[in-house]
């Protein structure tokens, strides 16, 4: 979208009618930031509608609504010319992607078996870096020449994830509703449906739905607001901390920066180790789901709490003592590895599982607008960051949170591999693990 793109170390003219911004001495100008990180702004709104919104529509009927303002803002996308119009597509495809943020893991727990609730919920990780190496895979298809330079033709892969909007719509329509939200709502017979479809027959369903009542009759009383958020302080904590230690973590460091780290470190392949990193990232996130339900979340978060410490150690290594070219390498590798294995998927999973029922929906919204919060914070600071301490400086700190994220799993964050997400607490002291 900027005027000139640097190839093969020289600043290349962009063809006209693909150029939304213009720069300064070949630098991000100041619209090419907020179009990077409005998206950021539209999903936190996004996040905070999304519980509210499945309550009154139904986990079901929010992704219906999705669907066509995904549709939408990438249409206007694709054929929108000027900045104002471009900025508030981009703005309402945020808020599309905070009410899935809260959505989609709210209806992956409530549908899932116990036994593979794990699994499942790992699987919405997953299609988040699918669709990532799938987008940069395309943006180097769909290409026009122009001058004897390629370009990527945004207007026409902005259409891709129009179609996959249409295949949402009608995917949509043919799931069911969460048997926990039409039980909620006293549609016993419709919640039986639905949960006889989920299961392959009602000879399957056994006590689940009888489970799913008494669920919710112990939290019938409650109206999910600010009172209720207090009294379930700890199991409320949980989830808002997992989510700050996740963004805090520094991957948007990695991923972002991963060229530049890759050529400080004396590779001329930047490019292709990135897409190497995305890769490890879903192969890394696919080697989780069997692992969820087996090795358990809290293991798996230690475990990446601690091997990202170490890669980040590696990173300062590198930048401020200057050493080996090797060692930036392994560590943007095994840092992405890491956090495809417990960062990245766990959040959002136990994000269902520790808040109880009569907060599930309101105290989702706030951990995934908190989410989005800390997500704009550490995008719009990174560079500045590294302008003022050095890369070096920056995975020092970032070093210093994950630190502070092993020790808290160690101490607050209860396994829920094991009991079925509603019976996982009953009063804050049993959540300390």
């Amino acid at each position: 979208m900027q005027d000139t793109v640097r190839q093969d170390g020289k600043w290349i003219p962009a063809p006209s009618d693909l150029v939304v911004f213009q720069t300064s001495d070949h630098k991000t100008s100041a619209q090419g930031s907020l179009f990077s990180s409005i998206i950021n702004i539209g999903a936190l709104v996004g996040a905070l509608c999304g519980g509210p919104l499945s309550q009154q529509i139904g986990r079901k009927g929010a992704m219906l609504f999705m669907a066509p303002l995904f549709a939408l803002t990438w249409y206007v996308t694709s054929i929108g010319t000027g900045f104002a119009v471009l900025m508030t597509a981009r703005l309402l495809l945020g808020v599309g992607i905070g009410l899935s943020s809260c959505v989609v893991p709210t209806y992956i727990n409530e549908v899932s078996p116990t036994h593979l609730r794990g699994a499942f919920g790992a699987i919405f990780q997953m299609a988040c870096v699918v669709g990532i190496m799938v987008c940069y895979l395309l943006g180097e298809v769909i290409e026009v020449n122009s001058g004897g330079h390629s370009f990527c033709q945004w207007r026409y892969l902005a259409l891709v994830p129009l179609a996959l909007a249409a295949s949402l719509f009608l995917f949509a329509l043919v799931i069911p509703e969460s048997p926990r939200y039409l039980a909620a709502r006293g549609k016993a017979d419709a919640a039986r449906m639905a949960l006889a479809k989920l299961r392959g027959g009602a000879q399957f369903i056994g006590s689940e739905l009888e489970e799913i009542h008494e669920t919710i009759q112990q939290s019938s009383q409650s109206s999910g607001g600010l009172a209720d958020l207090w009294q379930e302080k700890l199991a409320f904590g949980i989830g808002l901390t997992l989510m700050f230690i996740q963004q805090f973590s520094g991957v948007n460091a990695v991923i972002f920066f991963q060229n530049t780290i890759f050529m400080d470190a004396g590779f001329e392949n930047a490019a292709s180790l990135g897409f190497l990193v995305m890769l490890v990232q879903v192969i890394m996130t696919a080697a989780s789901i069997p692992l969820m339900d087996t090795a358990g979340r809290k293991v798996l978060l230690l475990i990446a709490c601690c091997g990202m410490t170490l890669c980040c150690a590696g990173m300062v290594i590198f930048f401020v003592f200057s050493g080996p070219s090797w060692i930036a390498l392994v560590s943007s590798f095994l840092y992405i590895a890491f956090f495809s294995l417990g960062l990245g998927p766990i959040p959002w999973l136990m994000m269902g599982e520790i808040f109880p029922g009569k907060i599930r929906t309101s105290a989702s919204s706030f951990a995934a607008a908190l989410n989005w919060t800390c997500s704009f914070i550490t995008t719009e600071t990174i560079s500045g960051l590294q302008a003022l301490i050095g890369f070096g400086g920056v995975f020092g700190l970032y070093a210093v949170v994950l630190i502070f994220g092993a020790v808290f799993v160690a101490t607050f964050v209860p396994e829920t591999k094991a009991p079925h997400a509603s019976n996982v607490r009953r009063k804050d002291s049993d959540l300390i693990a």
